[in-house]
């Protein structure tokens, strides 16, 4: 596909085609595996009740079971006790004006409708009588069928992340295998010269470390590797490692339009291509994201900031969707505040700035912080969030405003 004239986009435009491409990836992206193996994945399914709980009405302690009107007729007198109801039998119907003991989680009998405690009770002369104080109410510790679910009750939704606590609930309604996202193989790449341990004046390289941190999670593993040559040759190798590998590539620098900016003709030339090519933000205008077969590539700006901000904004979500944490694509759901600060913003770019946050509610207030540009790393530390101001709309301090906080991959 020819880059030679560029698919410039607004920044909600960006996000539908992003949101478009997700939907072709998702569906082969399914594994059924038994409920123990699944834990650490994401739900790809809704799983409804096959079955009630209980299955049917059963004793919640050990103890007696009887008809709560003959116990209060009866009075002191008490009730003989017939029979012995243990979990896994099924008892006869209860004898008329009798009590039989029974113990957790067996089936009541017909025509018993109320359970007293063993210890709030005591037997004389094979006769159950309760204790001072203890009276018989219909109902009592009775755990009744469905009390707890209904069959075609929704018990989990997609994009649950499993762990421990739905392993029962799984193998109680008898689900040997349960759909689930696969975990998601990510790989960054940055890329320059610069980074090699040759170069006369030589940089630390810092996004991929800050990127590993921003997305790994149980689903996603993160692998980085760096290409530290001006060479596309080179490149090419280092991205043909990556695609052999991951699901999702994340490249950071080199897709401007100088002489050593070779990520975005080295895909072309591999046979990617482009979703889009730059978008009207700021920070983070040159964004670009390209796709090769099923693989898609997030191309970052080098600068820190920008790539991170760009990070957050598209690759966060998208992993987030892809690995089934979230049931769409977008950004986490803004916080909404006042603006403690004018801007005005340029009239063809939705601008993303750095802010801290005091307050909450109504009263919540965005504060501007401080940055020299797009490479400044410590404004990032000082800031809650960013708060959007879309193209041409100027903010007055004490305007209505939202902020999308940062986050690691957590959607």
């Amino acid at each position: 596909m020819s880059d030679d004239t560029p698919c410039l986009v607004d920044y909600d435009t960006a996000q539908a085609l992003l949101t478009s491409a997700l939907q072709t990836l998702l569906h082969d992206r399914v594994d059924a595996l038994p409920p123990l193996q699944a834990c650490g994945r994401v739900l790809a399914e809704d799983v409804q009740a096959r079955s009630p709980r209980p299955e049917v009405d059963i004793s919640a302690m050990d103890g007696y079971a009887f008809r709560a009107g003959e116990m209060q007729q009866a009075g002191g007198a008490g009730l003989p006790v017939r029979g012995y109801v243990a979990a896994g039998t099924r008892p006869a119907p209860l004898v008329a004006g009798a009590a039989c003991e029974i113990l957790t989680g067996a089936r009541i009998p017909n025509g018993a409708d109320c359970v007293v405690a063993r210890e709030r009770t005591a037997v004389v002369g094979g006769r159950v009588v309760l204790a001072e104080g203890i009276s018989a109410r219909t109902g009592a510790n009775i755990r009744w069928a469905g009390e707890e679910f209904e069959v075609g009750q929704c018990l989990l939704k997609r994009g649950t992340p499993l762990d421990w606590r739905h392993v029962p609930l799984l193998l109680d309604q008898g689900k040997t295998a349960v759909r689930v996202y696969r975990p998601l193989n990510v790989s960054v790449l940055a890329n320059g010269a610069e980074f090699g341990c040759q170069a006369e004046d030589g940089r630390i390289e810092l996004n991929t470390h800050m990127l590993e941190a921003m997305l790994r999670r149980e689903t996603v593993h993160v692998t980085k590797q760096t290409s530290a040559s001006d060479s596309p040759d080179e490149l090419e190798s280092a991205l043909r490692r990556c695609l052999e590998q991951a699901d999702v590539v994340v490249t950071t620098g080199g897709i401007s339009v100088g002489q050593t900016d070779h990520v975005l003709p080295v895909l072309q030339r591999m046979g990617a291509g482009r979703l889009f090519r730059r978008v009207r933000m700021r920070p983070g205008k040159p964004m670009t994201v390209m796709r090769l077969g099923r693989t898609v590539v997030f191309c970052l700006p080098g600068n820190p900031g920008a790539a991170a901000l760009c990070a957050q904004l598209f690759v966060v979500p998208f992993l987030a969707a892809m690995s089934g944490c979230a049931a769409q694509l977008q950004p986490r759901v803004p916080v909404m505040g006042r603006s403690d600060f004018a801007y005005a913003p340029p009239p063809d770019a939705t601008c993303f700035l750095p802010v801290s946050v005091t307050g909450e509610g109504e009263e919540t207030r965005f504060s501007l912080v401080p940055s020299v540009g797009a490479s400044d790393i410590q404004c990032l530390t000082r800031a809650s969030g960013v708060m959007r101001v879309d193209a041409g709309r100027a903010v007055q301090a004490g305007d209505r405003a939202e902020l999308m906080l940062f986050s690691r991959l957590s959607m």
